[in-house]
Formats: structure tokens, C-alpha cells, sequence
């Protein structure tokens, strides 16, 4: 009778437990907008900045870098190449190791790893050791990104996540024109060493990362997945006493039968339903990636020693697409909570097309400048919708390697584009570069469109939930 009734004791405790798994997303999706929401934007959107700074800073020196060095252009590339193997490598280690130890603790130690890795280049003494640093600082920043992701996906209200995600890439408003005015002020009148000194400022993350460990509290789903319940309604219950001091909370909307439990590698590359969603997530991602650092990465090189613009002239026209590129979160802000997702990658790919072809075939400063400014804002949407749609296509028990993988491949675009941008602007000029962003652009993002899951406005319980009733 004993042992009966402590097994119905431990089956009542098991229900709970399911019941209190099943209900804590569902009261974090219904929450309003809060001043806690706001504080964790904020230290993810500066984290983001920096990481941003570190990964476009390199394009921006690259002229002032072969002068100084006496690096070719191969080696350049193979040096810009070397970052995205490292970003590769890092999205992919980064959502492993999330889904084992934490979101907060990975985001504070890839903080860190990025932070070294900036310095690291700036005291960079030959090409062996700039392609060690470059590698190392992609690491840290791909695994601090992908985990930002899947940080605000987990932790931010289903109705809110895409503005969220706007909000979130203000970092790179803020840090785009500053790199490139940094660029126009100090480079062109400055020693040959001046860049090594730009390479400094992206070591700021050090001190961000104690802020970040202090502030941040873990993700209630990553608790729920490593069944420590206990923590992950701590967390919920003092969010949900702030909310009431607002007023009454609707109720929330349980979605049932979704399997949280924490899976390995092996797991998730067994689960025919969560391959076939990172297999296409991840070739969108590729495509867009591949698109966006061919342009971003060659169109200034092209300016100075294609289209024969003095530097300062070019640093100018750098400038300007990057201060236009600033109406890019007010846009996303407007569409990513009321368009589809995977729509609204596809109709940006589509409009990215025409800036790209203008840029490519255009000699006429005035042409160039607007053309660029217009790319940059259609290729940045995109790449906004992406961060948002990534995390929330994958379950929560494969959501940090889920989104480690797709990012991972689509980094190995950002690694193409080195090469493949080197030998396309050799034998056709930036022409070659530009179309066939484009065509990547348009081609990957139809993959996405019409085989991707629906996620906007959604939970992600229901995502998943609908996924595995497709799949049977």
C-alpha cells in the first residue's frame, strides 16, 4: 500500500511538473511590454553593436590594411574568409554549448572571446596572425549572436518578438555610420597604423560582459527544457507580479503536447522534422548571407580601385549608405509582427535585386550612392526577418544547436563571398559581384517562401506543434 501510494504521489508531482512546463511559455507570451523587457534590449542591442563593429570594421580598413601590411588581395580575402569560418565554427559551437550550459553563460563568455580577438588583431604583426585573430574574433561573435536570437526569441512576448528584433538591430544603426565616419575622419589623413587603433574600440566587450551576467536572467525555456522547474517559475512569477501592478493578464494559451526535453546533436540530426526545417531555414540563410557580404564587403574596394574614386570620396559614399541604412529598423519595426516571415524574406530578396544590378553596371557617383544606400536597406530587412525567424522555426529542445547549425551554414556564405567575391571582381568587375548577389538573393529565398513554417505572431509551442502534425 506504501509503495502505491508514494507511486501515485510521484505521478500527481511528474503531472504537475508537466502542467507547470506547459503553462510557464504561455504566461511569458502573454505578458505586456515591460521595463525588464526594455534593460534586456538594451544590453543585448549594445552586445550586438560591438559584435557588429568587430564584423564590419574589417571591410572598412581593408584598403588602409593592404597598405600597411603589403597583403594582397588574396590575402585579404583568405583573411576575410578566415572570420566567416570562425563565425561558422562559432554559431555552431555556440548553440551546443547554450543548449548544455545556458544562454546567459555562453553570451557572456563569447563577449568576452570576440572582445580578445579585436585586440588581438589590432596587434596583429603579420598575415599568419591576422587570419588566427580575424578567426578567433568570428568565433566569439557568431556564438554571442546566435545566442542573442535565441535569447529574445525564448524570453520575449510572441506578439512582440519581431519588434523586439527591430529594436534589437538598432546596434547596427548606431554602429554603421559610426564605423564609417570613423573610417572617413582617421584613416585617410591618418598614420599607417591607424587601424590597428580602430581594431582597439572593439574591445569595449569586456566590459560588457559583467553587466550582461549581472542583468540578464537565464531563459525560462532553457530552465524548462533541463527540468529546472523550480528556477523557471521563479523567474515567471516576479515578471507576472510586475505585470498585475498593470492590471488584470489575459489568460494564457497553453499549447499542449510539445516536447521541451533538451536533445543532443545526434537527436536532433535523427529528427526527420527538425532537419528538414534546419535544411531549409539554413539554405535561406546561406543564400541571403552570401548576397550580403558580397556587397558589403566588395562594393568599397570597388569604389577606390574599380571605379577610381579617391578614398575620401569613397569613405563618403560609405557614409551615406550607411546613415540611409538607419530607416532600416523603423521598417522592420512596421512589418515584422504584421507580415508573415518567410513572405517578407521573399519580397525583400525580390526588391534587393534592382539596387544590386544598378550598382554593379553604374560609373555615376550620384547613381552609385543611391544604389548602394537602397541595397543596404532591402539586404538589411532581410537579414532582420531572419533573426527573427531562425529561433523560432526550431523547437526548444534543439533551439540553440537548431539555430547554431543554420547560422553556422549560413556564415559559410560570409566565407564564399571572401573568395568567390575575390574571383568574380577579378574576371567581370564589381558587375559579376553585384548580379550575382542578386540571383542568391532571389533564388534561396524562394526555398524559404514555400517550404519554411509560418511563425509570426505565434508561439513558439504552436510553431513546433504545427510542424509535427505537417510532418505526419
Amino acid at each position: 500500500m506504501k509503495g502505491r501510494t508514494m507511486d501515485l504521489l510521484d505521478t500527481a508531482d511528474e503531472n504537475v511538473r508537466m502542467r507547470k512546463s506547459a503553462d510557464m511559455p504561455a504566461r511569458l507570451d502573454r505578458l505586456p511590454v515591460m521595463l525588464p523587457h526594455i534593460v534586456w534590449i538594451s544590453i543585448l542591442a549594445i552586445n550586438l553593436a560591438l559584435e557588429y563593429y568587430d564584423n564590419a570594421l574589417f571591410a572598412y580598413t581593408m584598403p588602409a590594411i593592404a597598405d600597411s601590411t603589403g597583403l594582397s588581395l588574396g590575402q585579404l580575402g583568405t583573411v576575410s574568409s578566415a572570420f566567416f569560418v570562425g563565425m561558422g565554427m562559432g554559431a555552431v559551437a555556440g548553440g551546443w554549448l547554450s543548449d548544455r550550459f545556458g544562454r546567459r553563460q555562453v553570451l557572456v563568455w563569447s563577449t568576452v572571446l570576440y572582445s580578445l580577438g579585436a585586440l588581438a588583431t589590432a596587434f596583429a604583426p603579420n598575415f599568419e596572425a591576422m587570419i588566427l585573430a580575424r578567426f578567433v574574433t568570428g568565433l566569439g561573435v557568431q556564438a554571442a549572436t546566435s545566442v542573442l536570437l535565441v535569447y529574445v526569441a525564448e524570453m520575449f512576448p510572441s506578439k512582440t518578438r519581431g519588434r523586439f528584433v527591430s529594436i534589437l538591430t538598432m546596434g547596427f544603426v548606431i554602429v554603421s555610420p559610426l564605423v564609417a565616419l570613423l573610417a572617413l575622419v582617421t584613416i585617410p589623413g591618418g598614420g599607417p597604423d591607424t587601424w590597428r587603433h580602430l581594431f582597439v574600440i572593439g574591445s569595449v566587450g569586456l566590459l560588457i560582459a559583467p553587466l550582461a551576467r549581472l542583468i540578464l536572467p537565464e531563459s525560462v525555456r532553457w530552465y524548462i527544457s533541463h527540468d529546472q522547474i523550480d528556477k523557471a517559475e521563479e523567474i515567471v512569477d516576479k515578471l507576472e507580479a510586475r505585470a498585475l501592478r498593470r492590471g488584470p493578464l489575459s489568460e494564457p494559451a497553453v499549447v499542449a503536447g510539445t516536447d521541451t526535453e533538451q536533445q543532443s546533436l545526434r537527436q536532433v540530426l535523427g529528427n526527420r522534422r527538425v532537419l528538414r526545417v534546419i535544411t531549409v531555414v539554413s539554405l535561406g540563410y546561406f543564400g541571403a548571407t552570401l548576397g550580403y557580404y558580397l556587397f558589403g564587403n566588395w562594393a568599397l574596394y570597388s569604389l577606390i580601385n574599380g571605379l577610381g574614386y579617391s578614398e575620401t570620396h569613397a569613405y563618403e559614399i560609405q557614409l551615406i549608405w550607411n546613415v540611409v541604412y538607419c530607416v532600416t529598423p523603423l521598417v522592420a519595426l512596421l512589418l515584422l509582427d504584421k507580415v508573415e516571415r518567410k513572405t517578407l524574406i521573399l519580397v525583400t530578396s525580390l526588391v534587393s535585386a534592382l539596387p544590386f544590378v544598378l550598382l554593379g553596371i553604374s560609373t555615376s557617383s550620384p547613381v552609385v550612392t543611391a544604389a548602394g544606400g537602397a541595397a543596404a536597406i532591402t539586404t538589411g530587412l532581410v537579414l532582420t526577418v531572419f533573426y527573427a525567424y531562425i529561433p523560432e522555426a526550431i523547437p526548444t529542445g534543439a533551439r540553440g544547436i537548431g539555430s547554431g547549425i543554420i547560422i553556422g551554414v549560413g556564415r559559410f556564405g560570409g566565407a564564399v563571398s571572401g573568395v568567390l567575391g575575390a574571383a568574380l571582381y577579378g574576371g567581370w568587375g564589381l558587375g559579376g559581384v553585384m548580379i550575382t548577389a542578386a540571383i542568391c538573393y532571389i533564388a534561396f529565398s524562394l526555398i524559404v517562401a514555400v517550404f519554411g513554417p509560418r511563425t509570426t505572431n505565434r508561439s513558439l509551442e504552436g510553431v513546433a506543434a504545427e510542424e509535427l502534425s505537417t510532418d505526419k
